[in-house]
């Protein structure tokens, strides 16, 4: 795939969210970035191209998309009354790949989490799986989602990659994390949100990971 000029982020108001866009702009990529409105950055940025809507609005969605040469999602589930998350990622995930096709977008970059896929893959410790399942028991809707979410991405025809980190912390980037299907995570693993969004952006253009499911750690 050629060096993409415009890329579409969708979750851009989220921290993990500004980071990846700061970090397609110093590649002196452009972007067209979807917020909520009242969530929408306050200072205008060069390359960056704010759309207000919803990500379960398919003419927002579009919006977003045209002109861009690839996607990256970022977003997750927000918490509802009670602290309750409310499930929305599968089906806004839908929405963005249908769009993607009428466009004919084809690149599409999917951002989830260790414990999205059952969360007892082998590469996760057992106290990591433990937690998984305490965390299914406690929020079985979100984490349906979550799951439906990645389905609907490998069966998108698209030419797709899904990153699950574990944590993501805060923090200067550390360089160079470890990126593959089965890297060990543990309670204590975790990835700087800077190295995520540096991944995420290099791996739109390297396309080291075509349509696999990867994990990616400090």
């Amino acid at each position: 795939m050629a060096e993409p000029i415009c890329v579409a982020v969708f979750g851009g108001s989220g921290k993990t969210g500004q980071e990846l866009i700061s970090a397609i702009l110093r590649r002196r990529m452009k972007v067209r970035a979807l917020y909520r409105p009242g969530s929408e950055p306050k200072q205008s940025l060069p390359g960056l191209t704010v759309i207000i809507g919803q990500v379960n609005e398919p003419a927002d969605i579009r919006k977003t998309l045209e002109g861009t040469n690839g996607a990256i999602v970022v977003f997750g589930p927000r918490l509802g009354k009670h602290h309750n998350p409310q499930p929305f990622c599968a089906d806004s995930t839908a929405k963005i790949v249908a769009e993607m096709k009428k466009l004919n977008i084809s690149r599409l970059i999917v951002q989830t989490g260790a414990m999205a896929g059952g969360g007892d893959a082998p590469n996760l410790s057992k106290i990591v799986r433990r937690f998984s399942a305490r965390y299914k028991r406690n929020y079985p809707a979100i984490y349906k989602d979550r799951e439906a979410q990645e389905a609907i991405t490998r069966e998108s025809g698209l030419d797709w990659t899904l990153v699950r980190p574990f944590r993501i912390a805060n923090g200067k980037g550390k360089g160079s994390p470890k990126v593959a299907q089965s890297v060990r995570i543990g309670m204590f693993t975790s990835i700087r949100r800077a190295d995520l969004a540096k991944f995420l952006t290099d791996e739109l253009s390297a396309g080291r990971f075509h349509r696999q499911t990867i994990y990616i750690a400090n």
